[in-house]
């Protein structure tokens, strides 16, 4: 695995996203939860956020992601319903 110099040194990234460095802790209820070493996470009442600095190119960027405390729907669910409205699309001007 590359140090943190090493992979600044190839990408010009601070805080490369290193999907092999990622630990999995499983949350209060049961869930499971993916945490990065560069990445603070703040869980509140209403949603979680993620928070992570990347210097690319000399600027500095501040990432940050915010997910709803209780999802209605799974990644995979939305995936799917993006997919079936591409084909019934595709189906309606055909």
């Amino acid at each position: 695995m590359k140090k943190d110099w090493e992979i600044y040194r190839d990408t010009c990234i601070l805080g490369g996203y290193m999907p092999e460095c990622a630990k999995l802790r499983q949350t209060e209820n049961g869930e499971v939860a993916t945490v990065f070493r560069d990445t603070t996470t703040r869980v509140e009442e209403a949603c979680i956020t993620k928070q992570r600095e990347m210097l690319i190119g000399g600027r500095r960027f501040c990432i940050t992601s915010v997910f709803p405390a209780e999802p209605c729907a799974t990644p995979t669910d939305k995936l799917i319903a993006c997919i079936d409205a591409e084909l019934e699309k595709e189906a309606h001007s055909a």
